[in-house]
């Protein structure tokens, strides 16, 4: 009569558990990738180069990043957004 044993540490339950494991920690990856490339596409691929100080940058004028949108406004210089 042929037994046959699984070897240790190779049950169902660890099977699922891992491949569980390994399906959120995609999850969190992709996530996480989305996340940052959705702050890349919002700010056009722009980035700032007077560290934050947007009144004497050389590009406020044509930037478009959160900050000077936020400048532009209480200047104003720009629209503001109204619903």
């Amino acid at each position: 009569m042929n037994k046959c044993r699984p070897s240790p540490g190779a049950n169902r339950r660890e099977f699922l558990r891992d491949g569980l494991r390994l399906a959120v920690l995609g999850g969190v990856a992709a996530i996480a990738g989305k996340l940052a490339g959705r702050d890349a596409a919002r700010s056009g691929g722009q980035v700032c180069i007077s560290a934050g100080i947007c009144r004497g940058c050389a590009v406020f004028e044509d930037c478009g990043l959160p900050n000077a949108l936020s400048a532009k406004e209480v200047l104003g210089l720009a629209p503001s957004r109204r619903l």
